[in-house]
């Protein structure tokens, strides 16, 4: 009896002396894709903006590979002390829910930190393609089997699930071009290597703006914020029932110490908030969340579960 107490003492006496020396050295924050994109954009802003906060450097570190799974799965395999944390995206909820093999488990291998932003994707089409419109696109690849083509930058990602929907919805037959990450996707349209893209809003409004690109549709179920004058593809008919989310949030290995998965937590939720952060994220077209490690892990687990319906659902073969 006596020695129980003392252990619970002990553990009391730890736990808030453990959260107030962490850290004490860098900390590693892995985004398991190439340089470019969104994963970069959150994991340097936020990642800066916590470095200063708490006095140690948040080193970002671009572990691609494998749609994700190398710089992830890198991160599963790490020491559960919190100097190891990822960044996670759809893909990660995708590929659990898909059934495929993937070297972790994402619901199992992982203390959930912080679910960081929402956001839609985007579809958009190189100018030199002549339609203004989703109907336009339709038209013109019905016209033209075969002949349109997408870039898919991540096998499994919400822009490759995106892709694969609006080819089923249409009753169209693009033909998927798969890329080793974000950025040469991203080329591959501005070239005219491909007809379109799904992707993040957050690299592209710029491109939008000065008409290097055409946007044509949002697929979330109603209007980007940041992109007011570009339809949800919802809105087109026959494509009611039309909606991919993204997130992006960031996960440690499991067994993190509570202590210093909360202060991880809410150093992110601060970085989050803060007013310049939260104004630059939210012009790119995310959606701040900043939320807590349980509530983060509650969204992964409904993500899991919404996927595996979406998948059986719609048809769509992700190997």
């Amino acid at each position: 009896m006596i020695r129980a107490v003392v252990l619970v003492l002990m553990a009391c006496i730890a736990t808030p002396a453990l959260s107030q020396s962490y850290p004490a050295r860098p900390i590693r924050f892995i985004v398991p894709f190439p340089p470019g994109g969104a994963f970069d954009v959150l994991a340097r802003t936020t990642g800066q903006k916590i470095g200063e906060s708490v006095g140690q450097p948040v080193v970002v570190e671009n572990r691609a590979g494998a749609s994700g799974q190398i710089g992830t799965d890198l991160a599963a395999r790490a020491a559960p002390d919190g100097y190891t944390i990822v960044i996670v995206s759809t893909p990660f909820t995708i590929g659990q829910a898909s059934g495929r093999k993937i070297p972790y488990d994402a619901l199992k291998d992982f203390t959930p930190i912080s679910l960081m932003v929402l956001q839609p994707n985007v579809l958009l089409v190189n100018p030199g393609v002549p339609a203004r419109s989703l109907a336009e696109l339709v038209a013109l690849a019905r016209a033209q089997p075969g002949k349109l083509s997408y870039a898919v930058g991540s096998v499994g990602s919400a822009p490759h699930l995106a892709g694969e929907l609006l080819n089923a919805m249409a009753h169209i037959d693009m033909v998927r071009v798969y890329y080793n990450g974000a950025a040469p996707a991203q080329r591959a349209l501005l070239s005219g290597e491909v007809t379109l893209l799904f992707d993040s809003p957050a690299t592209w409004i710029g491109q939008i703006q000065a008409g290097k690109v055409h946007a044509l549709g949002v697929t979330t179920k109603s209007r980007s914020p940041a992109l007011p004058d570009v339809p949800a593809i919802a809105e087109t008919p026959g494509f009611e029932g039309y909606f991919v989310d993204s997130f992006f949030g960031v996960v440690a290995p499991a067994g993190t110490p509570k202590p210093v998965a909360e202060r991880l937590s809410d150093e992110f939720s601060r970085a989050l908030k803060a007013p310049e952060v939260h104004e630059r994220l939210t012009k790119q077209g995310f959606t701040v969340v900043g939320s807590s490690g349980e509530e983060f892990g509650a969204f992964l687990r409904t993500q899991v579960a919404n996927w595996k319906k979406a998948i059986e659902l719609s048809g769509v073969k992700l190997d």
